[in-house]
């Protein structure tokens, strides 16, 4: 296991170049949508800005983000499969810019399988062990041993094509983990598998990180994912990390809005109110008491909500409904007011029979409200 520390990391791509006559057309169009993304230099597009980073031994990291974040750049830089452009990557204080991935003894799974079709699954998840020139005992066991904690040993004597989606990036992950890398980089391996056995999977690799305690990077664009799994999450935005906390943090203290509204399903409601001199808002109709210290504030600012924050009560918020998601045990309500709209989140039997345009009243609970200032930012 290896302490990884990355300093002032940036990372550039350049520009597409437009020569010849062939594809001319396609190579002008994606040059026009590079110069027009959000963080660009005379050199090319700037997908990773300063990041500074420290990830203990052991730890289980997950990096949340949309596409195009730089989240998987970030992972490949880690792995040696790229180079900043400045900045330094060490493990245990070593640099390792320059060094190839082998040399970094990290192990990656990607969203595809990347399996040898000829080889069974045993021979799958044992080929690095004999590049390794491991004794015949040793290479069995340990290929066998590692089976048995993904729940694959029925699988071993089978080809790839005889296998299914879930079984084949459960061998794929057995043979980045069988020689016990420093590091395992994860970039969003369950995204191509189905809901019910993505959350097994989950399950899976959360009891593998306690069993084998080697580093685990995870990259998705996920949330449940996220919150599932990560010791610590570190939101990405436009190439920066904007936050880096346990998941209890991410959730229940946003640094801003674009965290409050990417960590959450539904995701935060936000209300751009002005306080006014006596210390109170006005919200949907409703007025509220500020916080002691916020009785000062002046200026507009936003109130987030969570979906869940919501309660049925005669003295609520009054709105229409305009869909209702019944998921079993909850119901997500999407009610409007006036031209506001925003989600609640209530206990099925509590909201049966509904139906569309029905009126309801909902309480949201002060002592979850957040406060954040008109550039998005979190206030205390």
């Amino acid at each position: 296991m290896a302490e990884i520390e990355l300093s002032g990391i940036v990372k550039i791509y350049p520009f597409a170049q437009v020569r010849g006559l062939l594809g001319r057309k396609k190579q002008q169009e994606l040059l026009a949508r590079q110069k027009a993304m959000p963080h660009t230099t005379n050199e090319g597009v700037v997908v990773l800005q300063k990041i500074n980073l420290s990830i203990q031994p052991g730890e289980f990291v997950v990096i949340l983000g949309p596409s195009g974040c730089g989240k998987t750049t970030l992972l490949r830089l880690i792995a040696g499969l790229e180079e900043p452009s400045l900045g330094q990557v060490r493990f245990d204080g070593k640099v390792m810019n320059g060094l190839p991935p082998e040399e970094r003894d990290v192990a990656m799974v990607f969203q595809n399988y990347s399996l040898y079709p000829h080889l069974t699954a045993f021979d799958n998840i044992a080929f690095p062990l004999r590049n390794l020139h491991i004794p015949r005992g040793e290479l069995e066991s340990t290929v066998r041993h590692m089976a048995q904690l993904l729940q694959i040993e029925q699988c071993l004597d089978r080809l790839p094509s005889e296998l299914s989606g879930g079984q084949l990036q459960r061998i794929a992950i057995a043979r980045a983990l069988v020689r016990r890398p420093q590091v395992f980089l994860m970039d969003e391996p369950f995204s191509n598998l189905d809901a019910p056995l993505r959350a097994s999977l989950r399950a899976i690799v959360k009891r593998l990180h306690q069993e084998l305690g080697t580093t685990f990077i995870y990259v998705t664009h996920d949330q449940n994912e996220a919150l599932s799994l990560g010791e610590r999450i570190l939101v990405m935005r436009e190439g920066q990390i904007v936050q880096d906390g346990s998941a209890a943090e991410v959730y229940n203290r946003p640094v801003n809005c674009y965290v409050a509204s990417t960590v959450g399903a539904p995701p935060m409601n936000l209300f751009p109110v002005c306080p006014e001199g006596d210390g109170t808002f006005e919200l949907l109709g409703k007025r509220f008491i500020l916080p002691d210290y916020l009785r000062t504030l002046r200026g507009d600012i936003q109130v987030g909500i969570r979906p869940v924050h919501f309660s049925l009560g005669e003295d609520g918020i009054r709105a229409r409904l305009v869909h209702a998601e019944d998921l079993g045990s909850e119901s997500v309500l999407h009610l409007k007011q006036g031209d506001t709209e925003f989600s609640v989140v209530l206990e099925a039997e509590k909201t049966r029979p509904l139906h569309r345009d029905q009126e309801l009243s909902v309480a949201p609970m002060e002592k979850k409200f957040h406060f954040f200032d008109r550039e998005g930012n979190r206030i205390m």
